[in-house]
Parts: C-alpha cells; sequence; structure tokens
C-alpha cells in the first residue's frame, strides 16, 4: 500500500500558515497559473510537517510513502520570488536532497519504504535538473525507489532524436531508462541506490498537435520498454483513475512472460559467452 503524499505544491497548508508559503519579493503570497500557493522548500518546519504526515500514513497501515511535488515550481511567476535568507547560500538541488535525506533518515526507522516523483528529462538535462531542484543521481542515494515520470507526452519534438515523442511511446521510455542506467550507475555498487520505478502514460495528451490515442498497445509498448531495459517495475498514471485494462496481463500471463525473458537473457548470455571464447 502507497500512500501518494504531495510536497511543495501545498496550498492548505501555504494558507494556514502563510509564514511557510513562497513569498513574492513585496511580501505577497506566491500563487501559480492555477491560483494555487506553494510552501517553501527551505524551510525545515515544512519538512517537518510532510514527515509528519507520512508518519501518520504508516500509522494506518501504508508500507511507503510516495513524495509527488518534491520540488520548485516552474511557474513563469517563480522568477519574482523571495526564498529568504535560507536561499542565499543553498541552491534548490541541495535542499531537495537534504530534503530526502532528512525524511528517508526519520522515516525508514517507522519500517516505511521512502519513494520520490521527478521529471523525466531530469536524467539528462541538468538545465531542467537546476530549474527545479531535482538531482536523479543524489536523491537516488538515498530513497527506495526513484519513480521518473517519463511520459512521452512530456518531452519536446526532437528530444533523443524522435520527431514527435508522444507518437513512439516504446522508443521514448526505452531511451529515457537508458540514461537512468547510467546515471544510477554514478553510485558505486556498495553504495545504497535506489531501485527505479518510472511512471507510464496511461492517458491521451490531445493538447499537443502531434498526438495518438493510447491505448492497449501504446500502454504497453512502454511497459515492455522498462522490461527490455532491465527494469522491473513501473507505476501508471492517469489524472481520472481510468486505466487501460487491455495493457495489463494477468498474474499468470505475467509469471508466464518472466520466465520466457529469464530464458531468453540466459540464452543469450551463453551465446556471448561462447562468442567470447
Amino acid at each position: 500500500m502507497i500512500a501518494r503524499i504531495v510536497a511543495f505544491k501545498d496550498p492548505l497548508l501555504a494558507d494556514a500558515k502563510p509564514e511557510l508559503a513562497l513569498k513574492n519579493q513585496d511580501g505577497t503570497t506566491f500563487r501559480d497559473k492555477d491560483g494555487q500557493a506553494w510552501v517553501n522548500p527551505y524551510k525545515t518546519e515544512v519538512w517537518e510537517y510532510l514527515v509528519g504526515v507520512a508518519k501518520a500514513a504508516g500509522e494506518i497501515g501504508f508500507d511507503e510513502v510516495n513524495f509527488d511535488y518534491i520540488r520548485f515550481s516552474t511557474d513563469s511567476g517563480m522568477s519574482n520570488v523571495d526564498f529568504g535568507e535560507e536561499a542565499e547560500e543553498v541552491s534548490k538541488i541541495e535542499t531537495i536532497t537534504a530534503f530526502v535525506k532528512y525524511a528517508c533518515e526519520q522515516l525508514r526507522p517507522c519500517g516505511l519504504y521512502i519513494s520520490a516523483d521527478v521529471y523525466g528529462a531530469i536524467i539528462s538535462s541538468q538545465i531542467d535538473a537546476k530549474i527545479v531542484g531535482q538531482s536523479y543521481t543524489d536523491m537516488s542515494r538515498y530513497l527506495d525507489y526513484i519513480c521518473p515520470m517519463v511520459y512521452p507526452s512530456h518531452y519536446g519534438d526532437g528530444y533523443y532524436g524522435l520527431d514527435h515523442p508522444d507518437l513512439q511511446p516504446y522508443e521514448l521510455v526505452y531511451e529515457a531508462m537508458q540514461d537512468s542506467i547510467e546515471e544510477i550507475n554514478e553510485i558505486l555498487p556498495d553504495e545504497h541506490r535506489a531501485k527505479v520505478r518510472p511512471w507510464l502514460q496511461d492517458f491521451t495528451a490531445s493538447w499537443l498537435k502531434y498526438y495518438k490515442k493510447y491505448g492497449a498497445e501504446e500502454v504497453r509498448a512502454q511497459i515492455e520498454a522498462v522490461y527490455d531495459s532491465g527494469y522491473s517495475e513501473w507505476l501508471l498514471w492517469n489524472g481520472a483513475m481510468n486505466y487501460t485494462e487491455g495493457a495489463l496481463l494477468t498474474e499468470e500471463e505475467a509469471e508466464q512472460e518472466m520466465e520466457e525473458r529469464k530464458a531468453a537473457a540466459e540464452a543469450a548470455g551463453s551465446t556471448q559467452e561462447q562468442e567470447g571464447n
């Protein structure tokens, strides 16, 4: 059982405790394009609140807490935000990483697994990483699971050499997972490293100029790309909670597919060993 906890996009906390909200330089509360307030990731009181919510989730029976919006807002109005004295010497990446470390230290003794959702683009783009404050490698040094949102619809035309990524779900997810492997391997084998469990797209991005309707074939293609990359876990996202049943296998079908993949991998390894000799 996984409890998804929205972290720094928290208009309820921001409105109840204005001193914890992001502030514009004129002292007014920052609000994003949807009119919602965010809390300041530099405030340790916010960290304590989030850990308190997570502990409460564990107490009522959840096995894992999944922090979403564990980042800075990307709204254009952020250029006018005053993060306070805490931000003068500490970068966005440093403060998000520090929160992850703190949360893991506080929650792991409670028997909880800790995961966090990150933008898929931060795996390969340092520019995006600095804007949102998410370092794929640094966060993976503490988390149990890191969950990159590798939705094909969220990548610009030309990314990974794909004209229109939303039209090529397998290729996009496969390329993103190859980047993930490279980044995670920067952590030494004897050090702690998060398991990778990507979010996949189970919705149609009809707002794009070039898009396709996502059904069983498109969702399954992403799942297969995860498996072909050597990863074994994934999550599906649909904001309306309307998921594509046809993309999923029964437990028996899934076990059979895993056995076939294992046999194929062993056969390929044996062939490579013979060629090497």
